[in-house]
């Protein structure tokens, strides 16, 4: 039978509140206490856990992450960021996944209330009324992160990137490039940020140049090489004139994209350009290398932990609901320019 903190207490002589105080290595414990508690600790091997140690300061030093899809590089890339930061505070990282699904995501957001984590980063696909609703009930903070609320965008802290913006700029770059058939390849049509945000960008570059694409152009996927694939092989087989360039909502499914072209001998760029989203790191080493757009995941980690600790340290101070990481066009060799 494991030894409990309540055994430590009464074999001490102390109160529960003195051994977690010892735990907590506070100051408040006088030298003779402290001593008396610690023979009792060491004499028994009693190792204390994150709840014994929270009893006194309410805290586990547990950050929670609830992301869609571990394999997703760009959800690596976000969790080394915020495990950056909480190695910094002496936190440790717990990592889940939901698969983008919503019951999931609720049943996960209670297990980790119940383990009286400190705070969440929540990485989900459709932050509706009613997540927000069962995010807000929490007594932790949550902040989401590359996924503002569908229902209400300043209802919680968030940290995005600009979608609308980052795509319309990887559309003008191609449209720059002297391309007007654009076909796109987007994200489930129920992701607000990276799926409906991300086409709205495209429409819009699309309208301010006055360029109109059919309907048969646009396919959803879901961020994986295989919806890539499929997709773009719809594109091919359903178009009699085909796209120039095609702007792919996230680097795997570019690839998958690029996949299908070379099975079909349609070469890449001087066919058919392709453009990437994220910049993951098989971007770079894929042929061709991919033209795409930078957000720094890990710099994205990094505010939204930093913004967790800053709504746990209690400290007057203002937080910005909605914040920003920037983005960046990236030129390689997947895009072809149009000679006039």
């Amino acid at each position: 039978m494991s030894i409990t903190i309540q055994d430590i207490a009464k074999e001490a002589q102390v109160s529960i509140s003195t051994v977690s105080r010892v735990i907590n290595d506070s100051k408040t414990v006088s030298p003779e206490l402290k001593k008396r508690v610690l023979e009792v600790i060491k004499r028994r091997d009693f190792k204390p856990n994150s709840l014994a140690r929270g009893l006194i300061t309410n805290k586990t030093n547990i950050i929670g992450i609830i992301v869609p899809d571990i394999s997703n590089p760009v959800f690596g890339a976000l969790t080394k960021g915020i495990n950056n930061v909480c190695e910094q505070k002496n936190y440790t990282l717990m990592v889940c996944e939901s698969g983008g699904k919503q019951e999931k995501e609720i049943e996960l957001l209670k297990i980790l209330e119940d383990k009286k984590i400190d705070g969440v980063l929540f990485a989900g696909v459709d932050v509706n009324t009613r997540l927000i609703g069962e995010m807000k009930k929490k007594e932790y903070p949550v902040v989401l992160v590359t996924q503002e609320a569908s229902d209400g965008e300043e209802l919680l802290y968030t940290v995005v990137h600009d979608n609308v913006q980052a795509t319309y700029d990887a559309v003008s770059f191609l449209i720059e490039n002297g391309h007007e058939k654009i076909a796109f390849i987007g994200g489930p049509e129920n992701d607000y940020s990276s799926g409906q945000k991300r086409l709205k960008g495209f429409q819009l570059a699309l309208k301010e140049n006055e360029i109109v694409i059919p309907d048969s152009y646009i396919e959803h996927g879901d961020f994986s090489f295989d919806s890539g694939y499929n997709c773009m092989k719809k594109l091919y087989e359903e178009n009699l004139i085909l796209p120039t360039a095609v702007m792919c909502c996230n680097d795997v499914m570019a690839i998958g994209a690029i996949r299908f072209l070379i099975s079909a001998k349609v070469s890449v760029p001087n066919d058919i350009s392709i453009l990437g989203f994220d910049d993951s790191e098989m971007g770079k080493y894929f042929s061709p290398e991919l033209t795409t757009v930078r957000i720094s995941y890990f710099d994205e980690g990094v505010k939204a932990a930093k913004t967790v600790f800053k709504l746990l340290s209690n400290k007057n101070q203002t937080i910005p609901k909605t914040q920003f990481v920037s983005h960046k066009i990236i030129r390689r060799n997947s895009v072809h320019r149009i000679q006039e």
